[in-house]
């Protein structure tokens, strides 16, 4: 069996606290308002079951979301979350057209409410408000969009219940049609609900939304890590509570490839005990600035890939094997910088050898190894080990 997380236990528990909260509401509401003639109160019934869906929409997607990453979902299941988030709003906006068609067709025969509906639209406003700051709690804690949109759901409830109270009071008041005009506005608000739910769900499964507060974060991260020269292209989505984070960063052009991935992972690590929201991090390593330019240009389309190494070290062998003097090399280092390629040899001489000879020698093997087609310079290192592993003999 899954075990769940501290945040995730909580989740699930304030959304089964609000799902019996609403199946009591929207039983009483639907009750009271059909006893005493109130198309408010039965308007805001359905909002109050709508709520109901909602909370099991929302339970569905939090334990879903929790669900660790598997074969199919490499980046883990958290866009179930925003899926839910989807389905809840469709579900609001449904249920806002449904409750404006029956009040619209009761506006006809406005009665005057019974006094219990009254004190049920107070009861209803008093418990959704409640829940509405206990679900953000909880929601904030957890990181949870989908308990946020639960969260405002339960507001919208409580706000529509304030709308009903206005309503019924009105039509006490001697103004009739005060009490189905506020069932219409109570289903304006339901479908408003929606559609900003919605509109916030679709942005999220399309990428849409800027992290701009974790990007700034980044900012500062990344300005305090030792070996990072530049860095951009910093990128953040979302995946339901979860954030993943993707970015490049220019480190020295002639580092190590061990020494820069030391620095990746210094930079990863980083970002993941800074911003808990962040599971994931993806950390290119460049050697050079390739942002694009100040026009806009994508420079990877300008991009010409050069020869591989294993190419170049051949060239490299038939070139020194002309040299008699040189026993072996130890060591060949290619660096593609700015569409051009150096290359840093390490070479052995006899140790006898006096030092003005091994530079003429080098100097005469840099000339020949800068004859070698799209090498535009070459450096000539002696190698000084007693016992070196050699490459080429």
């Amino acid at each position: 069996m899954q075990k769940l997380d501290f945040t995730e236990k909580h989740a699930l528990s304030v959304t089964w606290l609000g799902l019996f909260a609403n199946l009591l509401l929207a039983i009483a509401k639907g009750f009271i308002g059909t006893i005493a003639n109130s198309s408010a109160l039965i308007a805001d019934a359905g909002h109050s079951f709508s709520d109901l869906l909602s909370d099991i929409v929302t339970l569905w997607s939090v334990r879903m979301a929790g669900i660790p990453k598997d074969e199919n979902h490499p980046y883990g299941h958290g866009k179930f979350e925003t899926v839910g988030s989807f389905v809840v709003a469709l579900m609001l906006v449904f249920t806002g057209i449904g409750v404006a068609w029956h009040v619209l067709n009761k506006m006809v025969s406005s009665e005057v409410p019974g006094a219990p509906a009254l004190w049920m639209a107070l009861i209803a406003i008093v418990v959704k408000e409640a829940l509405f700051h206990l679900t953000r709690m909880v929601s904030r804690r957890s990181g949870s969009r989908i308990l946020l949109a639960n969260a405002w759901h339960h507001r919208s409830d409580a706000i529509s219940s304030v709308a009903a109270l206005v309503g019924i009071a009105g039509a006490h008041w001697g103004i009739p049609m005060m009490d189905p005009i506020a069932g219409v506005l109570v289903a304006g608000l339901i479908v408003k609900a929606g559609i900003d739910i919605g509109y916030e769900s679709l942005r999220e499964l399309t990428d849409e939304i800027p992290e701009e507060e974790v990007i700034s974060e980044l900012n500062k991260i990344l300005a305090d890590v030792d070996g990072v020269d530049n860095y951009h292209e910093m990128r953040a989505r979302r995946m339901g509570p979860n954030l993943l984070v993707d970015m490049h960063i220019e480190v020295d052009s002639m580092m190590s490839i061990s020494a820069a991935h030391q620095v990746a992972e210094r930079v990863r690590l980083r970002i993941l005990e800074n911003i808990p929201a962040v599971n994931e991090v993806l950390v290119h390593v460049d050697a050079e600035d390739d942002f694009e330019d100040e026009e806009g240009g994508d420079p990877s389309k300008d991009i010409i890939l050069m020869r591989p190494q294993s190419e170049i070290e051949d060239d490299l062998k038939n070139i020194l094997n002309q040299i008699p003097e040189i026993i072996g090399i130890t060591h060949i280092y290619c660096h593609y910088l700015n569409q051009q390629l150096s290359v840093q040899v390490n070479i052995m001489l006899d140790s006898e050898m006096r030092i003005v000879d091994a530079q003429k020698i080098a100097s005469t093997a840099k000339l020949k190894i800068e004859e070698i087609k799209d090498i535009n310079d070459a450096d000539i290192h002696l190698e000084l080990d007693d016992n070196p592993e050699v490459l080429y003999k």
